[in-house]
């Protein structure tokens, strides 16, 4: 992790946590978040695997990489893998800026890393320091997307503009929701904006709707009608006016599903919504 990077992490999280009221956190943090980028930093000198550094692997593909690093985006879980060539590849041999919410060991970084070789890659998490791979193409930072301040504090700190932004965060509607709404400017003219999970409230809400208050996900709904080129009528049936203002800026919407069920119910539908 880059030092500044830490930095901001730290400002990022106390000042959110301030913001919340949330004083007995906040107090812990400021000792406990130095500890942890220093354990971090250790790992990735001695533990952490050092992917820019050559390793024998036979299948290349992405779909190969994804399993090869643990990934649940591989045909071994959700089989995203085949979408994200199909919207993706054609920035394969670009440099190009990939922003994905939830690092997760970061398994998905480092396969969009070697896959995508002129990629900068930036990982985004409530945990930014736990991760099995190293790569100094690989940035990790700091972001609640339950909080939309730290989400516009993040935008504040971002000094570029995104081709890929990629939501496999929390899955909850309402966090989807504010990421897309804070973050969908942030990507240039003609990038690509990800929404992984985009039912799964309904088939585990144990996990992710536990007092069954989410009926619907209006961030869902609004992609389900632009997915049906319903670009005209969608106002008659979302009134979030936050997406709405979003209409203009898209040029498309796609909506796929892949293979991985939970509680007998298929939970692998992820969308693929592109800047104008």
């Amino acid at each position: 992790m880059l030092f500044k990077d830490f930095i901001f992490n730290y400002k990022s999280c106390l000042h959110c946590l301030l913001k919340k009221k949330e004083f007995f956190l906040f107090g812990k943090r400021i000792f406990l978040l130095p500890y942890k980028y220093i354990s971090s930093y250790l790992n990735d000198l001695l533990k952490n695997i050092n992917i820019d550094k050559q390793f024998s692997l036979e299948d290349k593909s992405f779909d190969g990489l994804l399993k090869y690093f643990d990934c649940d985006k591989s045909s071994f879980v959700h089989g995203y893998s085949k979408f994200y060539l199909q919207e993706l590849e054609k920035f394969k041999k670009l440099e190009i800026n990939i922003l994905e919410f939830g690092i997760h060991f970061g398994g998905s970084q480092a396969a969009f890393s070697k896959y995508f070789s002129k990629a900068n890659i930036i990982g985004v998490d409530k945990n930014p320091y736990f991760k099995k791979f190293y790569s100094k193409k690989i940035r990790s930072l700091y972001c609640d997307v339950s909080d939309r301040n730290s989400l516009k504090f993040l935008k504040s700190y971002l000094d570029i503009k995104l081709d890929v932004i990629i939501d496999d965060a929390s899955h909850i509607p309402d966090h989807q929701l504010i990421t897309f709404i804070e973050t969908f400017d942030l990507l240039k003219s003609k990038g690509i904006y990800v929404v992984e999970e985009l039912d799964v409230f309904k088939s585990l809400p144990e996990g992710y709707n536990p007092n069954l208050e989410i009926e619907s996900s209006d961030l869902r709904n609004f992609l389900h009608h632009l997915n049906n080129q319903n670009f005209q009528n969608v106002k008659k049936y979302i009134k979030n006016h936050e997406i709405l203002d979003k209409i203009n800026k898209i040029e498309w919407v796609k909506i796929f599903r892949g293979n991985y069920e939970i509680n007998g119910k298929n939970v692998s539908e992820i969308a693929f919504i592109k800047k104008i």
